[in-house]
């Protein structure tokens, strides 16, 4: 199954290097030399991985790696519906700060805000994190790729 995968992905980053390889330079950045490119390498290195048995040579038992510390933690139902109203709160406040502010200044704000006030930072490093979500959103998209973003309602 994990096999049917990968070669699907291998597939379709092909399919994605070969149609977007005419696209004007510009337009072929981000689906060609960013993603699809990258892609066939990293399926290859997969494809190669599975067909030699890469973890079994390494005295593993080839059902992949373990990524994350595992624990048997279980969450009170009270402190689980907690953290998702808590996460939907913080995404639907998100979005309606991009409805109405627009994406270059509501996006600042929500990292200001979630350092703030989940993470607990102090609030020059909140501002300087903010700080830098604009400086990325402004250097790259408007200044470097001149991509303007729509204005929010208030400002529009």
């Amino acid at each position: 199954m994990k096999a049917n995968i990968t070669l699907f992905f291998l597939v379709l980053f092909v399919v994605a290097a070969v149609v977007g390889w005419d696209w004007p330079n510009i337009a072929k950045i981000m689906p060609v030399y960013v993603a699809a490119i990258p892609g066939i390498v990293l399926t290859l290195i997969q494809i190669y991985r599975e067909a030699t048995d890469w973890e079994g040579r390494r005295g593993g038992q080839g059902a992949g790696m373990d990524m994350d510390e595992v624990s048997d933690v279980k969450l009170e139902r009270k402190v689980e519906i907690q953290r998702t109203l808590s996460f939907f709160a913080w995404f639907i406040g998100g979005a309606l700060g991009i409805w109405l502010l627009g994406l270059t200044f509501s996006l600042p704000l929500l990292v200001f805000l979630y350092a703030l006030i989940e993470g607990k930072e102090k609030w020059y490093t909140a501002l300087i994190m903010a700080v830098c979500a604009y400086v990325f959103l402004w250097g790259l998209f408007e200044y470097m790729l001149e991509t303007r973003w729509p204005p929010g309602l208030l400002f529009g």
